[in-house]
């Protein structure tokens, strides 16, 4: 079953955020850098992805690759908050190709932007460090296709589309200092709605220009979060003076 991006739901949810800044008792807006080192694990399918065709043996493997970017938080409460921001993704893999003579490795890199959307609840636990669960969404921007050239095959990867939508989820733990902002260390999981790119192959030793087969790349991907949010006062509200 294949999921949609519901522009609707998401301005509903946001509205629904922007809403609650009329009963917040902490007001705070502050900026942060995160750098999110990126990895893979078949327990969440971010794993090698491989088909077999006419006795060919084709294998999309995730290598390492990174995230980075920049962060904003509204704190609400001392407990629920909301996340935007923008970051950088390179995400490398390795194609393998065996067939009963030849076996070809190439390396290929798919560079993205992303721009998420989540909701924050925190649990204190202590006077300095809070644990937090996070949900939401990110727009997801491809700028190019990808083509690698071999031996015998060479290969294509054809984006999806240029603009999707993934869902997103976080766990991690902050550490708050009173003048020096804050600390943070968690992980995160990123799932496309949709496949991210379809992986066409070409035989050299076919004359006919058609692929032999495709793969289509899921894009789902597990980080370690590293983030830092500068000091930031809450801001004072403004009290109401009669006339």
């Amino acid at each position: 079953m294949q999921f949609r991006f519901n522009l609707t739901y998401l301005f509903f949810v946001l509205f629904l955020f922007g809403s609650a800044n009329v009963a917040a008792q902490e007001n705070t807006i502050t900026a942060g850098v995160q750098f999110k080192p990126v990895f893979s694990s078949d327990y969440f399918k971010t794993g090698p992805e491989e088909i077999i065709d006419d006795s060919v043996k084709y294998a999309i493997s995730p290598g390492s690759g990174f995230c980075v970017g920049m962060v904003i938080r509204k704190g609400f409460t001392n407990t629920l908050s909301f996340e935007t921001g923008i970051n950088y993704v390179k995400r490398n893999y390795r194609l393998d190709i065996t067939d009963s003579v030849t076996h070809e490795r190439t390396d290929f890199k798919i560079i993205g932007y992303e721009i998420p959307i989540q909701g924050l609840i925190f649990i204190q636990l202590s006077d300095e460090i809070f644990m937090d669960v996070a949900m939401g969404v990110s727009i997801d921007f491809f700028p190019s296709d990808i083509q690698t050239f071999g031996t015998n095959y060479n290969h294509y990867s054809a984006r999806s589309s240029w603009i999707m939508s993934s869902v997103i989820a976080n766990l991690g733990w902050e550490y708050r200092t009173e003048k020096s902002g804050f600390f943070y260390l968690g992980a995160s999981f990123h799932r496309p709605f949709n496949f991210i790119y379809r992986s066409t192959f070409y035989s050299l030793k076919n004359q006919n220009d058609q692929p032999t087969t495709a793969i289509d790349l899921n894009g789902n991907y597990l980080t370690l979060d590293l983030r830092y949010f500068f000091h930031s006062d809450p801001a004072k509200r403004k009290k109401k003076t009669k006339k």
